[in-house]
């Protein structure tokens, strides 16, 4: 499960009796409700490659080529899913060109990785897991020290 503070806080219910928020936060249950917000997040990222993909693929065993396909502007299809539309074509050249693309997208939402699991080898996942993972502790440094004051 991924950590992201700013998710955790925001799939927690809101309610107007939120005096304390600690209590909210570090209930049990805080926990179970990030976990099904995330899941339902990448549930819905998975479909919504899977939708972009699919279309480009009919395109092409309809008779458009490949590269037509991934080239042209369109709405509907995502850099991530025209990097993995040609890399299950077998192209991983063709990939290389929206592989800046998919890299943007994927650190606009980091679930991708997960959403895309089914769908690309980690392998070929445009962003390297160790990277990512290096990311996120860069990111959470905490203080040595926290100074009080009066």
């Amino acid at each position: 499960m991924p950590l992201d503070p700013e998710l955790f806080i925001a799939s927690q219910p809101l309610t107007e009796s939120f005096i304390d928020p600690w209590l909210v936060l570090a209930h049990r249950d805080a926990g179970r409700r990030y976990k099904k917000q995330v899941c339902t997040i990448i549930r819905r990222l998975r479909a919504e490659l899977r939708r972009e993909i699919g279309r480009a693929e009919t395109q092409v065993l309809e008779g458009k080529p490949l590269t037509v396909v991934l080239r042209a502007p369109d709405q509907h299809l995502s850099p991530l899913g025209r990097y993995i539309t040609a890399h299950r074509a077998g192209r991983p050249d063709l990939a290389d060109r929206f592989r800046s693309g998919a890299i943007e997208q994927h650190h606009c939402c980091p679930l991708y990785s997960a959403a895309s699991s089914d769908l690309l080898t980690a392998e070929l996942y445009p962003v390297d897991g160790a990277v990512v993972e290096s990311e996120v502790k860069e990111g959470f440094k905490a203080p040595r020290r926290i100074a009080l004051l009066n």
